[in-house]
């Protein structure tokens, strides 16, 4: 119980308040936990698209939900995601060092946003299945990146890689892909698949492009795992 309530203080606004900071080492044995974040996460949204569904637009809708999302997990992934695509942009100007574009985290936010809100209204009567899976995969795909990357991470997350074991890995996939199967079909193995393709080609792009992965790389895998889960789920 202790470790999935670490788990939650990690990945959703608990994270914001001094109080509730765990360490890497908690972080790191509250791994297997990860998805059960993403259920409860996926919960709450089905809750409230059952209760506003009837009464919204589904432009208006799709825009509530994933606010609700950003407010739920503090946004801190959005953090991640920004810091992560600013590092991308470093350039060297005039051989004077390299300076950071800020415009560029911010053009991904965007990004992100805008496609996650058009796959939810598009997305049609899957869309509650979709809002209950994607949180999960997200943060399952989050466990894939980490896994075996110890040896190319640095700081936060080398402590937090360094934690993973290859059971983690089995019982998080072993649960996310049984319960998006029972409830998706095969629907949810080619989610599944293109996921965990993502989490590891991310992994080796960072390597090459930074030499490294490091903490903020965790929020942009999470956020851009949900986007391309609601994508899927809006096509296929």
């Amino acid at each position: 119980m202790k470790s999935a309530l670490v788990a939650f203080k990690f990945l959703t606004l608990a994270s914001r308040f001094h109080r509730a900071q765990v360490s890497p080492q908690q972080v790191g044995a509250a791994i297997p936990y990860f998805p059960l974040v993403g259920i409860v996460l996926g919960l709450v949204l089905i809750l409230l698209n059952r209760l506003l569904d009837p009464r919204l637009e589904s432009e208006i809708l799709g825009v509530l939900l994933i606010a609700v999302l950003a407010l739920l997990t503090g946004a801190i992934h959005y953090e991640g995601l920004q810091n992560t695509f600013d590092a991308l942009s470093v350039k060297m100007v005039h051989g004077e060092g390299a300076t950071r574009s800020r415009a560029f985290g911010v053009l991904a936010i965007v990004f992100v946003v805008l496609l996650k809100v058009r796959a939810l209204e598009v997305t049609g009567e899957t869309r509650s299945l979709g809002l209950l899976l994607t949180p999960l995969f997200a943060r399952w795909s989050l466990v894939i990146f980490l896994y075996g990357s110890a040896f190319v991470a640095e700081g936060t997350a080398r402590i937090l890689a360094d934690n993973v074991r290859a059971w983690h890995l089995a019982l998080t996939t072993v649960v996310t892909l049984a319960l998006a199967a029972f409830l998706v079909g095969r629907t949810a193995l080619w989610i599944g698949l293109y996921l965990s393709l993502f989490a590891l080609l991310s992994r080796s792009y960072l390597r090459r492009r930074n030499g490294s992965i490091d903490a903020d790389n965790f929020g942009a895998v999470i956020e851009l795992s949900e986007t391309l889960s609601f994508v899927l789920f809006a096509s296929l």
